[in-house]
């Protein structure tokens, strides 16, 4: 072998693994989707522009610095598909509000929100639509905002029939729907209050949920989280930050 073939052999391997080493940390900057089928984000990438979320903003816009993203304007939404667990599924998220108004996270059909807990400037809610159009209760309510403190979200969603071999043959009309609880914790991970959305309860099939997603409307928002998790309980952030006893699903 001449020594021009030997220099440029040399160069070709020097370049597979330079290649290698960079593709690898390329992966590890994006965004990990969590074990399947769960979301996770904790904004350390910009998730909003490569494509991890779809993004639909009406006057506002969604940027990610130092791991945070903001919410900052107007209406906007941030939705990912989503394979729901067979057994139930948990959304979560850390929260804050710099400037409130509206804002919520939850599950819903593709561009159709359907289950979810409202952040706003008078209150925390979980909603859902049902027989009688969309129904929301109060969780927590505030005459004072509370301005940049931070808050957990937490929403669980149970599927009545998880052995999908035993739902039965009758009209989907007369299926059971989910059920569905919704909490609210403080920055130290205390219960601030907790709601069983049963009265009107959700008109929702589990198997038609199908997306996660986290927006706000209206206007004058300015909204951060922290991080945003939609899957199996077993994979909720929160599980290592609040006594399982203090947070139960469904």
């Amino acid at each position: 072998m001449n020594r021009s073939l030997l220099r440029f052999s040399v160069v070709a391997i020097i370049a597979v693994f330079v290649g290698v080493a960079f593709s690898a940390a390329t992966f590890a900057l994006i965004p990990d989707p969590g074990s399947s089928p769960s979301i996770f984000d904790d904004f350390r990438w910009s998730s909003t522009s490569n494509g991890f979320w779809h993004t639909n903003a009406q006057g506002a816009v969604a940027h990610i610095d130092h791991s945070l993203l903001t919410l900052e304007g107007n209406s906007i939404e941030l939705d990912r598909r989503l394979q729901t667990d067979p057994v139930e599924t948990v959304v979560s998220t850390r929260v804050r509000a710099l400037s409130f108004h509206k804002s919520g996270i939850g599950l819903g059909l593709w561009h159709a929100g359907t289950i979810g807990m409202e952040f706003d400037d008078d209150g925390v809610r979980c909603g859902r639509a049902t027989d009688f159009g969309y129904k929301v209760d109060v969780i927590r309510g505030w005459t004072k905002p509370p301005t940049g403190k931070w808050f957990y979200l937490e929403m669980f969603v149970k599927n009545p029939y998880p052995d999908y071999r035993n739902i039965p043959k009758i009209d989907d009309r007369l299926l059971k729907r989910v059920s569905l609880r919704c909490s609210v914790y403080d920055s130290g991970g205390r219960l601030l209050g907790t709601t069983i959305a049963s009265n009107p309860p959700p008109n929702t099939h589990y198997v038609g949920l199908d997306e996660a997603y986290l927006r706000t409307w209206d206007n004058h928002n300015k909204y951060q989280f922290d991080w945003f998790y939609a899957g199996p309980v077993s994979g909720n952030p929160l599980n290592a930050i609040i006594p399982a006893a203090r947070h139960p699903g469904v």
